[in-house]
């Protein structure tokens, strides 16, 4: 698909919190997904919502036995991916100590995102980032590179 500036795009689908291969099938159906609308995305953006789209919904399915969603969306200026699930209790970050094994995710979030945030819903809540594609370099900063 040919991405026309300024349109928006959508696509969601649901992840099952029973199957241990969650995590990373989503992750991959969403790069897909992104890829595929051919958006101004560099690939250190890529990387981190690849990264970050494992955060989130690993924490969705880890935290509930209900239906999960993804929904990824182009506004036409950023690359959001909400997150639902059937938990009311809105995330907070926390500090941990530097070697535990968890509870850095929202951290993380919070770090590589261009915003983020949570809501709750009438069936628990929904988890949300934001990236943006890199500013267009300035056709002067190009001819002095």
């Amino acid at each position: 698909m040919t991405h026309i500036p300024g349109q928006s795009l959508f696509h969601s689908f649901r992840v099952s919190p029973e199957d241990p291969a969650t995590v990373p099938k989503a992750r991959r159906l969403l790069l897909a997904v992104v890829r595929d609308w051919n958006l101004p995305l560099a690939d250190e953006t890529q990387d981190d919502l690849g990264l970050l789209s494992s955060e989130v919904i690993a924490n969705a399915v880890s935290h509930t036995t209900g239906p999960c969603s993804v929904t990824v969306r182009w506004t036409g200026v950023r690359l959001r991916v909400e997150v639902t699930d059937t938990v009311a209790r809105l995330p907070t970050p926390r500090r941990h100590e530097l070697y535990a094994e968890s509870g850095r995710g929202l951290v993380l979030v919070g770090s590589l995102a261009a915003s983020w945030g949570s809501t709750r819903t009438a069936t628990g809540k929904v988890v949300w980032f934001e990236v943006a594609p890199a500013p267009p370099t300035a056709d002067l900063d190009r001819l002095a590179s």
